[in-house]
């Protein structure tokens, strides 16, 4: 059996330290607005590329599989690629979240000072808004991968890549949640727009990928 204090990040990855579950978590618990949804997202993705990374190696030498090797190969290192961006992201969203109390607490006595401010508080916000849509566009990556390995992969681990779907969608949605709260504070209209339709985009990519997957483990399940 397991240690009870699994480590999920088991090397430093770029601006990310090492930090075990219970830690984690026991922070993501806590009365601190930091981490929050969209670092638990980015964990929840981690997840789901975990499992996509399984099924891919649970169908590598298979017998009957020999034709879906090199794919399989490609999706386990690409599965692999995108734990380690997502682990990152997990930090970067909540230093985004400290940018903006950062942002929030410049001093605004002037209108000097308050022109800098304004300006601070948006700068800090599109970094806020930008982390989870790259948490998103990840989760949307393993989407992808759930459903060919639905399709494709070890039939025995068909419920494995259901999973992974059902937790990339979840972490997508969860991710688009964080993003979208920041738009309105975006002062121009055009940008808000524009951020908007790319949150839509990936949402509606996302479930069309979602429904599809499921519409077909129900058909293998039956």
């Amino acid at each position: 059996m397991a240690s009870v204090r699994l480590r999920f990040l088991r090397r430093k990855c770029g601006v990310i330290n090492l930090e075990d579950l219970d830690s984690f978590m026991n922070r993501l618990a806590s009365g601190s607005p930091a981490p929050g949804g969209g670092a638990a997202s980015a964990l929840v993705s981690v997840v789901a590329s975990s499992l996509a990374s399984m099924v891919s190696a649970l169908t590598i030498n298979k017998k009957g599989y020999e034709a879906e090797k090199a794919r399989m190969q490609e999706i386990e290192k690409t599965a692999a690629d995108t734990s380690t961006r997502l682990r990152n992201l997990m930090k970067e969203d909540e230093a985004a979240f400290n940018l903006i109390v950062t942002a929030w607490g410049l001093p605004k006595g002037s209108d000097a000072e308050k022109a800098r401010r304004k300006e601070e508080i948006e700068k800090a916000t599109l970094v806020a808004i930008n982390v989870p849509i790259k948490i998103a566009r990840e989760s949307l990556a393993i989407l992808e991968m759930a459903s060919y390995l639905t399709a494709r992969g070890n039939k025995n681990a068909i419920t494995d890549s259901a999973c992974a779907s059902e937790f990339a969608m979840a972490a997508l949605r969860g991710s688009l949640y964080n993003a979208r709260i920041n738009l309105k504070s975006i002062s121009n209209p055009d940008m808000r727009t524009e951020i908007d339709a790319k949150i839509r985009m990936i949402l509606d990519t996302g479930l069309d990928l979602y429904r599809d997957n499921e519409g077909t483990v129900r058909k293998m399940l039956a």
